[in-house]
């Protein structure tokens, strides 16, 4: 049985952790450490993974950290996700429903959780934000769209953060008996990332290098960028925690867009997700896909 989004997106934290371009992700934090106060905004925030990850980094500015997302449930999953890391990082937590301040010593975190669809959102003041973070989220927005709306919302010298964005490239191991299928399969699931938003193309499944263009066109700085893929792939026949389920899910949603497609008969499609299924259940299935992150910054103005 299919699980929850909110589900979905625990299962792939611990995966999501280890594929983060550790280039990028080192850059992004040292970039941070000469600001003695940041405005963040997280863009599609979900149960909270980013907002963890930077916390967890514990940069030693003073956070005001803007959490955004249209779903209000995993708004208070993440608002209870980030109240605990707080607190076992020694903060004294005070807060209230979709707001969290905390105080240790000297330092100040404030968070405030967002419920709001992002084609309407705007965090109040243009070019009022140190860091803007968008973490497997792009695909589903038009990247040129949203890269003009950061430029805005940055300060000069403000670095956008974008981590995990899907480019076009799924992978499943060992090969199926029908390889041709397969191939048909996952090029159904891509095409379907290839939607319509807000009446312009998403990022859909090469969201990584056309948001890498969006940004350039838009006037950003690239600092760095690179590959951050999944690899879930089994060790002796046994993956990690949540991992088979993961997998499973994956699965599901695969065969779940190729059945929307129309292009291809019930028995066909019921046999390959049946055999794939019975790989993760012997332990052999592997999954590799390819994903992209990248740093930008907005350029200081030229002065004579």
């Amino acid at each position: 049985m299919p699980v929850s989004f909110g589900a979905f997106l625990d299962l792939k934290f611990e995966l999501d952790e280890r594929s983060l371009n550790p280039t990028v992700r080192a850059a992004f934090h040292a970039a941070l450490r000469d600001h003695p106060t940041l405005a963040c905004l997280d863009l599609g925030v979900g149960s909270g993974a980013s907002l963890i990850r930077l916390l967890a980094a514990e940069p030693a500015a003073d956070l005001k950290i803007t959490a955004v997302d249209r779903d209000p449930t995993l708004l208070k999953k993440a608002q209870d996700r980030t109240e605990t890391l707080l607190r076992k990082q020694e903060f004294r937590v005070s807060g209230s429903p979709g707001v969290l301040r905390a105080k240790r010593g000297e330092r100040r975190v404030a968070v405030e959780f967002v419920a709001a669809d992002l084609r309407n959102f705007e965090p109040g003041r243009p070019g009022a934000c140190d860091a803007v973070i968008a973490h497997a989220v792009m695909d589903l927005l038009p990247p040129g769209i949203m890269a003009g709306r950061i430029a805005g919302w940055l300060k000069p010298g403000g670095l956008c953060y974008a981590s995990l964005n899907y480019d076009g490239g799924t992978s499943l191991f060992p090969e199926y008996p029908n390889p041709a299928l397969e191939e048909r399969i996952l090029a159904a699931y891509d095409a379907s990332m290839e939607r319509r938003v807000w009446n312009q193309a998403s990022g859909g499944a090469r969201s990584g290098r056309r948001l890498h263009g969006a940004l350039l066109a838009v006037g950003l700085d690239i600092l760095v960028y690179g590959s951050s893929d999944w690899n879930l792939v089994p060790s002796r026949r046994a993956y990690r925690a949540g991992e088979a389920a993961f997998l499973a899910e994956i699965l599901g949603l695969i065969r779940g867009e190729a059945e929307r497609s129309g292009e291809f008969g019930g028995r066909d499609l019921e046999a390959w997700h049946r055999e794939r299924l019975a790989r993760i259940e012997a332990g052999e299935l592997g999954l590799i896909v390819h994903q992209i992150d990248l740093l930008a910054e907005k350029p200081e103005p030229v002065t004579a």
